[in-house]
Protein backbone atom coordinates (compact mmCIF):
# COMPACT_ATOMS: atom_id res chain seq x y z
CA UNK A 1 0.00 0.00 0.00
CA UNK A 2 1.36 3.56 -0.89
CA UNK A 3 1.93 5.16 2.37
CA UNK A 4 2.44 8.92 1.11
CA UNK A 5 0.50 11.52 2.93
CA UNK A 6 -3.04 12.65 1.25
CA UNK A 7 -3.03 16.88 1.26
CA UNK A 8 -7.15 15.78 1.54
CA UNK A 9 -6.85 12.72 4.26
CA UNK A 10 -7.75 13.67 8.20
CA UNK A 11 -7.81 11.10 10.95
CA UNK A 12 -10.53 12.06 13.41
CA UNK A 13 -10.51 10.07 17.07
CA UNK A 14 -11.10 10.38 20.79
CA UNK A 15 -11.28 8.44 23.97
CA UNK A 16 -15.06 9.28 24.69
CA UNK A 17 -16.17 6.48 22.27
CA UNK A 18 -16.99 6.34 18.71
CA UNK A 19 -20.79 7.81 19.51
CA UNK A 20 -19.91 10.91 21.24
CA UNK A 21 -21.68 13.60 19.55
CA UNK A 22 -18.48 15.61 20.16
CA UNK A 23 -16.58 13.53 17.98
CA UNK A 24 -19.04 13.64 15.39
CA UNK A 25 -19.44 17.40 15.94
CA UNK A 26 -15.50 17.38 15.48
CA UNK A 27 -15.67 15.56 12.13
CA UNK A 28 -17.96 17.65 10.63
CA UNK A 29 -16.53 20.94 11.42
CA UNK A 30 -13.05 19.49 9.61
CA UNK A 31 -15.05 17.92 6.62
CA UNK A 32 -14.96 21.12 4.41
CA UNK A 33 -11.14 20.80 4.36
CA UNK A 34 -10.75 17.32 3.32
CA UNK A 35 -11.72 13.54 3.47
CA UNK A 36 -12.65 12.88 7.25
CA UNK A 37 -12.35 9.26 8.55
CA UNK A 38 -13.48 8.69 11.83
CA UNK A 39 -11.80 5.81 14.19
CA UNK A 40 -12.39 5.88 17.85
CA UNK A 41 -12.88 3.50 20.59
CA UNK A 42 -16.36 1.54 20.77
CA UNK A 43 -16.81 2.58 23.98
CA UNK A 44 -15.23 5.14 26.52
CA UNK A 45 -11.58 4.95 27.22
CA UNK A 46 -10.89 8.30 29.73
CA UNK A 47 -7.62 8.26 30.34
CA UNK A 48 -5.84 5.27 28.84
CA UNK A 49 -2.64 7.48 28.10
CA UNK A 50 -0.68 5.76 25.48
CA UNK A 51 -1.91 2.80 25.89
CA UNK A 52 -1.71 -0.02 23.61
CA UNK A 53 -3.32 -3.59 22.96
CA UNK A 54 -0.64 -6.33 22.75
CA UNK A 55 -1.62 -9.13 24.23
CA UNK A 56 -4.93 -9.53 22.30
CA UNK A 57 -6.20 -9.25 18.70
CA UNK A 58 -7.77 -5.78 18.14
CA UNK A 59 -11.13 -5.84 15.52
CA UNK A 60 -12.78 -2.84 14.29
CA UNK A 61 -16.28 -2.77 12.77
CA UNK A 62 -18.32 0.01 10.47
CA UNK A 63 -20.86 1.90 12.19
CA UNK A 64 -21.21 4.32 9.01
CA UNK A 65 -20.14 5.95 6.10
CA UNK A 66 -15.70 6.07 6.78
CA UNK A 67 -16.50 6.03 10.74
CA UNK A 68 -15.23 2.73 12.32
CA UNK A 69 -15.26 1.33 16.07
CA UNK A 70 -12.29 0.25 17.71
CA UNK A 71 -12.30 -2.19 20.16
CA UNK A 72 -9.16 -1.32 21.67
CA UNK A 73 -7.67 2.42 23.08
CA UNK A 74 -7.32 5.57 21.39
CA UNK A 75 -3.78 4.73 20.46
CA UNK A 76 -5.05 1.50 18.88
CA UNK A 77 -7.49 3.15 17.23
CA UNK A 78 -4.97 5.37 15.23
CA UNK A 79 -2.79 2.67 14.63
CA UNK A 80 -5.55 0.76 13.01
CA UNK A 81 -6.69 4.06 11.05
CA UNK A 82 -3.29 4.62 9.57
CA UNK A 83 -2.08 0.67 8.71
CA UNK A 84 -5.21 -0.50 7.44
CA UNK A 85 -8.49 1.77 7.17
CA UNK A 86 -7.15 4.46 4.99
CA UNK A 87 -5.36 4.10 1.41
CA UNK A 88 -3.17 6.81 2.38
CA UNK A 89 -1.52 7.96 5.64
CA UNK A 90 -3.59 10.66 6.54
CA UNK A 91 -2.36 14.36 6.39
CA UNK A 92 -3.51 15.20 9.69
CA UNK A 93 -4.68 13.16 13.34
CA UNK A 94 -7.30 15.07 15.40
CA UNK A 95 -7.90 13.74 18.25
CA UNK A 96 -11.48 15.21 20.25
CA UNK A 97 -13.54 16.98 21.00
CA UNK A 98 -13.05 15.85 25.06
CA UNK A 99 -15.22 16.27 27.59
CA UNK A 100 -13.24 17.58 29.65
CA UNK A 101 -9.98 19.29 30.28
CA UNK A 102 -6.66 18.20 29.26
CA UNK A 103 -4.66 20.62 31.40
CA UNK A 104 -1.02 20.44 33.07
CA UNK A 105 0.47 17.28 34.44
CA UNK A 106 -3.18 15.53 33.05
CA UNK A 107 -1.67 15.00 29.76
CA UNK A 108 0.12 12.17 30.80
CA UNK A 109 -3.17 10.34 31.67
CA UNK A 110 -4.95 11.27 29.03
CA UNK A 111 -6.46 9.35 25.92
CA UNK A 112 -7.08 12.39 23.90
CA UNK A 113 -3.95 13.48 23.99
CA UNK A 114 -2.25 9.90 23.75
CA UNK A 115 -4.04 9.57 20.14
CA UNK A 116 -2.77 13.12 19.59
CA UNK A 117 0.93 11.89 20.27
CA UNK A 118 0.26 8.52 18.11
CA UNK A 119 0.25 10.72 15.41
CA UNK A 120 2.72 12.40 15.73
CA UNK A 121 4.93 8.88 16.54
CA UNK A 122 3.79 8.20 12.90
CA UNK A 123 4.87 11.07 11.24
CA UNK A 124 1.54 13.13 11.25
CA UNK A 125 0.74 16.54 12.23
CA UNK A 126 -1.65 15.78 14.96
CA UNK A 127 -3.22 17.86 17.91
CA UNK A 128 -5.62 17.13 20.61
CA UNK A 129 -8.69 19.09 21.40
CA UNK A 130 -10.86 19.12 24.66
CA UNK A 131 -13.53 21.35 26.30
CA UNK A 132 -12.96 22.75 30.06
CA UNK A 133 -15.87 20.99 31.24
CA UNK A 134 -18.16 17.64 32.05
CA UNK A 135 -21.18 19.87 31.69
CA UNK A 136 -23.63 19.36 28.10
CA UNK A 137 -22.37 22.90 26.66
CA UNK A 138 -22.32 24.33 22.65
CA UNK A 139 -19.68 22.26 20.87
CA UNK A 140 -20.23 25.04 18.00
CA UNK A 141 -16.83 27.24 19.39
CA UNK A 142 -14.28 23.91 20.34
CA UNK A 143 -15.42 22.70 16.51
CA UNK A 144 -14.69 26.23 15.16
CA UNK A 145 -11.53 26.12 17.03
CA UNK A 146 -10.63 23.00 15.40
CA UNK A 147 -11.46 23.76 11.95
CA UNK A 148 -9.31 27.12 12.37
CA UNK A 149 -6.32 25.24 13.60
CA UNK A 150 -6.59 22.43 11.50
CA UNK A 151 -6.25 24.88 8.16
CA UNK A 152 -3.80 26.74 9.63
CA UNK A 153 -1.71 23.14 10.16
CA UNK A 154 -2.67 22.09 6.80
CA UNK A 155 -1.34 24.80 5.26
CA UNK A 156 1.94 25.27 7.51
CA UNK A 157 2.50 22.31 8.80
CA UNK A 158 4.11 21.14 12.31
CA UNK A 159 7.32 20.94 13.74
CA UNK A 160 8.83 17.30 13.31
CA UNK A 161 8.02 15.25 17.01
CA UNK A 162 5.63 18.28 18.37
CA UNK A 163 2.04 17.42 19.11
CA UNK A 164 -0.54 20.63 19.73
CA UNK A 165 -2.82 20.31 22.98
CA UNK A 166 -5.55 22.77 23.18
CA UNK A 167 -8.34 23.47 25.86
CA UNK A 168 -11.42 25.58 25.07
CA UNK A 169 -13.27 27.53 27.72
CA UNK A 170 -16.84 26.36 27.91
CA UNK A 171 -18.34 29.68 27.53
CA UNK A 172 -15.42 31.24 24.82
CA UNK A 173 -16.14 34.00 22.27
CA UNK A 174 -13.32 35.01 20.83
CA UNK A 175 -12.73 38.91 21.15
CA UNK A 176 -9.52 39.57 19.17
CA UNK A 177 -6.30 38.00 19.66
CA UNK A 178 -6.73 37.70 23.47
CA UNK A 179 -8.76 35.00 22.80
CA UNK A 180 -6.25 32.64 21.82
CA UNK A 181 -2.97 32.13 23.76
CA UNK A 182 0.06 29.87 23.67
CA UNK A 183 0.82 28.27 26.77
CA UNK A 184 2.99 25.71 28.80
CA UNK A 185 2.09 22.79 30.94
CA UNK A 186 0.97 23.74 34.43
CA UNK A 187 4.50 23.43 36.45
CA UNK A 188 4.36 20.38 38.91
CA UNK A 189 4.53 22.38 42.13
CA UNK A 190 0.95 23.84 41.10
CA UNK A 191 -0.98 20.76 41.28
CA UNK A 192 -1.31 17.68 44.06
CA UNK A 193 -3.79 14.52 44.23
CA UNK A 194 -5.85 13.66 47.50
CA UNK A 195 -7.52 10.99 48.18
CA UNK A 196 -11.60 11.23 49.29
CA UNK A 197 -13.46 8.64 51.32
CA UNK A 198 -15.98 7.43 48.97
CA UNK A 199 -19.78 7.08 50.31
CA UNK A 200 -19.60 3.10 49.95
CA UNK A 201 -19.08 2.51 53.49
CA UNK A 202 -16.22 0.83 52.39
CA UNK A 203 -12.70 2.63 54.92
CA UNK A 204 -10.66 1.20 52.07
CA UNK A 205 -12.47 2.94 48.77
CA UNK A 206 -11.30 5.95 47.70
CA UNK A 207 -11.99 8.62 45.25
CA UNK A 208 -8.89 10.21 43.71
CA UNK A 209 -9.11 13.83 43.28
CA UNK A 210 -6.72 16.58 41.56
CA UNK A 211 -5.95 20.17 43.91
CA UNK A 212 -4.64 23.05 41.97
CA UNK A 213 -2.89 25.83 43.85
CA UNK A 214 -3.68 29.20 42.02
CA UNK A 215 -1.02 30.92 43.26
CA UNK A 216 1.12 28.15 41.69
CA UNK A 217 -0.10 28.96 38.07
CA UNK A 218 2.11 31.09 35.67
CA UNK A 219 0.62 33.63 33.18
CA UNK A 220 1.66 31.54 30.47
CA UNK A 221 0.46 28.32 31.90
CA UNK A 222 -2.64 26.74 29.97
CA UNK A 223 -4.62 26.32 33.37
CA UNK A 224 -3.98 30.40 33.36
CA UNK A 225 -5.38 31.26 30.01
CA UNK A 226 -8.49 28.52 30.33
CA UNK A 227 -9.51 30.05 33.71
CA UNK A 228 -9.15 33.38 32.29
CA UNK A 229 -11.54 32.95 29.31
CA UNK A 230 -8.85 32.06 26.93
CA UNK A 231 -7.78 29.31 24.18
CA UNK A 232 -4.84 27.62 25.33
CA UNK A 233 -2.36 25.57 22.80
CA UNK A 234 0.26 23.86 24.77
CA UNK A 235 3.16 22.42 21.99
CA UNK A 236 4.04 18.82 23.31
CA UNK A 237 7.59 17.78 22.15
CA UNK A 238 8.01 14.15 22.40
CA UNK A 239 11.87 14.30 22.91
CA UNK A 240 11.51 15.98 25.98
CA UNK A 241 14.55 14.94 28.04
CA UNK A 242 16.92 17.73 29.76
CA UNK A 243 20.09 16.53 29.03
CA UNK A 244 21.83 19.63 30.00
CA UNK A 245 20.62 19.03 33.55
CA UNK A 246 22.18 15.34 33.77
CA UNK A 247 26.10 16.27 33.16
CA UNK A 248 26.54 14.82 36.59
CA UNK A 249 24.32 11.46 35.71
CA UNK A 250 26.94 11.19 32.51
CA UNK A 251 29.70 11.66 35.04
CA UNK A 252 28.87 8.99 37.18
CA UNK A 253 28.78 6.54 34.06
CA UNK A 254 31.99 7.58 33.23
CA UNK A 255 33.48 6.78 35.75
CA UNK A 256 31.89 3.04 36.41
CA UNK A 257 28.28 3.84 37.93
CA UNK A 258 29.71 2.56 41.05
CA UNK A 259 28.34 -0.87 40.05
CA UNK A 260 30.40 -3.67 40.48
CA UNK A 261 31.65 -5.84 37.33
CA UNK A 262 30.43 -2.74 35.03
CA UNK A 263 34.14 -1.46 34.48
Amino acid sequence: MDRRTSAHSILVTNDDGIHSPALAALAEALSPLGKVTTAAPLREMSASSRSISLFRPVRYETVGPNRYGIDGTPVDAVIVGINHLLEEAPRLVVSGINLGANLGLNVFYSGTVGAALEGTLHGIASFAISISSKREVPLGPAAAVAAELAKWILEHGLPPGVSLNVNVPPDWNNDGNSGVRLTKLARREARRLKLDPENSGDPNSFAIREVIDSGQLAADSDYRAVREGCVSITPLAMECGDFASLSWLEDWIRNGANVPGLM
